[in-house]
């Protein structure tokens, strides 16, 4: 009652995961306990008793019953303001697309990592998990029936994990993938598996330390924008998801959309270091400026290198004064 009534007073700051010790919660009768899942949860946080609540990763509290939910409520409404009151660099934004009324149970997602101040990526990572909200379900200590809310489902990155690799403000990083919903799953009101309950959780977090710096809630999978930027085209099909790009122009053919391709393929063809080209065909311009800028890149000065510069010119996977002898 008390995680109730927090969770409508936080709709976009709390998030919970719930993990089931099949001693109490046992499969045959709520179908919310996985016990493989539930002793990796528990050993990351040193469980030894339940009810176990893990507060941002690194706050531990045991105990509580269904006759302490007005106490609990009041000292649990306190740590979520508290904990909602610290800053984070981080912003979650979750985008993703399915067919699910087409009878595919497919989900696929994209997940936005951005940050506005600068901090350390050491050890953090994108942790993601699928969730089932409201499953009715047999509680064995207070012997009755009752609502289990976000019951921890799946574990997507248990053994592959989304490292972050950015630390400066103004940096972003995308994570994308996909997972199937499972007909295994608590079947809501005995009939059906309502899809409208599923949800996806991310949260960063510290794998050495365990803390949590960001979480975010896609409450319903089906809420998953299918098209981030409004241009008509799907995310999984568009070559441009973030930019408004209905015609899909793709001039170099590469796979990216050209209102959003840093690099012109036509033009940055092998030894062209500076991207110069002619006409509306991008015919690539090689000449002694090509020269020049190579050479400036070998001696570190003048700009920088980029991604879309081709300047193996042997293709021997080292770049060195014997390219730059074979340009010239």
């Amino acid at each position: 009652m008390a995680f109730d009534s927090l969770l409508v007073l936080f709709p976009n700051t709390l998030n919970i995961i719930e993990w089931h010790n099949p001693s109490f919660t046992p499969d045959t009768t709520g179908n919310i306990a996985y016990p493989e899942l539930f002793s990796e949860r528990a050993t990351l946080y040193g469980v030894t008793s339940n009810p176990h609540m893990q507060w941002n990763g690194i706050q531990s509290e045991i105990g509580g019953d269904s006759q302490w939910w007005e106490q609990g409520y009041q000292y649990w409404y306190s740590l979520v303001e508290d904990y909602s009151a610290q800053g984070t660099p981080y912003t979650i934004e979750m985008t993703g697309s399915h067919a699910l009324d087409d009878g595919d149970s497919t989900i696929y997602y994209e997940i936005e990592v951005s940050m506005d101040s600068n901090m350390s990526s050491s050890n953090l990572a994108l942790e993601l998990f699928i969730v089932q909200d409201s499953v009715w379900s047999w509680w064995n200590g207070a012997q009755e029936w009752g609502y289990a809310r976000y019951v921890g489902r799946s574990f997507l990155t248990w053994y592959t994990k989304n490292y972050l690799n950015i630390d400066s403000s103004g940096q972003s990083e995308i994570f994308s993938g996909f997972f199937d919903i499972r007909d295994t799953w608590a079947q809501i009101n005995q009939h059906y598996l309502n899809t409208d309950r599923v949800s996806l959780i991310a949260i960063i977090q510290n794998l050495d330390t365990y803390e949590v710096f960001q979480s975010k809630t896609a409450n319903n999978v089906r809420d998953l924008d299918p098209d981030y930027d409004n241009d008509g085209v799907n995310n999984n099909d568009d070559n441009c998801p973030r930019i408004e790009n209905p015609n899909q122009l793709d001039v170099d053919g590469d796979g990216i959309g050209w209102v959003c391709d840093p690099c012109n393929d036509l033009a940055f063809v092998l030894g062209n270091v500076n991207g110069d080209a002619s006409g509306e065909d991008y015919i690539p311009i090689i000449d002694v400026a090509d020269v020049l800028a190579f050479s400036d890149l070998l001696n570190n000065t003048g700009l920088p290198p980029n991604d879309c510069q081709q300047v193996d010119l042997l293709e021997d996977g080292t770049i060195n004064d014997w390219d730059l002898l074979v340009l010239v």
